[in-house]
C-alpha cells in the first residue's frame, strides 16, 4: 500500500518531538524512560512477541518458556535503548560517542595492520547490540561507510542519514544494486571500512546456510565485494554492556579462492553465520529477533514462520 503525505508527515512530526525532549533530559534517565515504555509495549503492543518466543524456543531447546519470555522481555528493553541512543547522537562530542567502544586484547592492532594495507576491508556486522553506536563509534577511528537500506518513508529516511552522516560515516544505499556496487567498490580503494549487515532475510537471492540448525538464507551482498575487492572480511559485532557501552566482539575470514565463485559466498556466509550464531548464543537478548530470518525456505523446504 501506497504511504500517503499524512503518514510520512505523522511519522516524521513524532519522530522529531521525540527526539527534541528526550535531549531535554539525561541520558541515564532517558533510557529508564525507554526501559518504561518497553515493557509496556511487552505485555500491551506485542508486536510480534508470539515470533520471537517460537523462534528463540527453536534456539534454544533447552531453555524453559519462563526463560524465553525473560529474554523476550530484555529484547523489547534492548531495541528501546538502541533508538534512545539515536536520539542523542547529535548532541554527544566525538569523544563522549568513540568511548563508548571498547576493544578486546589485540583487537586494535587487527585493525590498524588492515588500514595501513591500504586496502580498505568489508565489516559484517549485525543488528546486533546497537548496531547505530557500534558503527558510529567505529567512524571515530576509521574512515567508513556503511551500507543501509531506503526507509518507507522519505522524511524519516533524509533525518536519519542526516544524523548519520553528520557524525562520521557515509550511508550507502543498498538500492539500485549497481550502483550500490560501484560506491562499495569506490569506498574500498579510498581504503574505507565499509560496514554490511548481513543477518536478515535475503530471499530467493540468498545463500542457504544453517544458522542455529536451520537454513536461512544469507545475502551474498558483502562476500561479493570482498570477493571482488579481494580485501580482508572481519566480523564485528557490538555487545552492549551494562555500562552502556559497546564491547566489540571480532572475527576473521579468510578470502577463499576455490575459483568457483558460488562455492566462495557460500563458504564466507556460513563463517558468518557461525560467528553470529556464537555471540548470539552468548548475548541472546541483543540480537533483533524481530526480523523474520527463517522466512524464506530452501525448495521444498518446511516453514519456519508462524506469525
Amino acid at each position: 500500500m501506497k504511504r500517503t503525505k499524512i503518514q510520512n508527515y505523522t511519522e516524521y512530526f513524532a519522530l522529531k518531538s521525540a527526539m527534541f525532549f528526550l535531549r531535554l533530559i539525561p541520558r541515564n534517565l532517558a533510557h529508564k524512560i525507554g526501559r518504561i515504555f518497553a515493557v509496556f509495549a511487552y505485555y500491551f503492543i506485542p508486536i510480534r512477541k508470539k515470533h520471537i518466543i517460537d523462534m528463540l524456543t527453536l534456539s534454544f531447546p533447552q531453555k524453559t518458556l519462563k526463560e524465553i519470555k525473560r529474554i523476550t522481555k530484555k529484547i523489547y528493553i534492548n531495541f528501546a535503548g538502541t533508538f534512545i541512543d539515536i536520539m542523542f547522537f547529535p548532541k554527544m562530542s566525538d569523544d563522549e560517542i568513540k568511548k563508548l567502544m571498547t576493544f578486546g586484547s589485540g583487537d586494535e592492532e587487527i585493525f590498524e595492520k588492515i588500514h595501513k594495507n591500504g586496502k580498505g576491508a568489508i565489516l559484517m556486522s549485525a543488528h546486533f547490540g546497537n548496531w547505530e553506536l557500534t558503527a558510529l563509534s567505529f567512524s571515530k577511528r576509521y574512515p567508513m561507510s556503511v551500507i543501509v537500506a531506503k526507509q518507507s518513508n522519505e522524511l524519516v529516511d533524509k533525518l536519519m542519514n542526516e544524523i548519520r552522516t553528520k557524525q562520521g560515516f557515509h550511508a550507502i544505499y543498498k538500492d539500485p544494486p549497481g550502483t550500490a556496487f560501484r560506491n562499495v567498490i569506490k569506498a574500498l580503494r579510498n581504503n574505507e571500512f565499509v560496514a554490511v549487515l548481513s543477518d536478515q532475510d535475503a530471499g530467493k537471492q540468498g545463500v542457504f546456510v544453517p544458522f542455529f540448525e536451520r537454513l536461512a538464507s544469507t545475502p551474498k551482498g558483502a562476500a561479493i565485494f570482498a570477493l571482488k575487492a579481494k580485501c580482508p572480511i572481519i566480523t564485528a559485532f557490538g555487545a552492549r554492556q551494562k555500562d552502556g557501552s559497546m564491547k566489540m566482539k571480532i572475527g576473521q575470514i579468510p578470502l577463499p579462492d576455490s575459483g568457483n565463485e558460488e562455492e566462495d559466498i557460500k563458504t564466507i556466509s556460513t563463517i558468518y553465520s557461525q560467528q553470529l550464531e556464537a555471540v548470539v548464543k552468548e548475548y541472546p537478548e541483543q540480537w533483533f529477533w524481530f526480523h523474520r530470518k527463517w522466512k524464506t525456505r530452501p525448495q521444498g523446504g518446511t516453514s519456519w514462520e508462524t506469525i
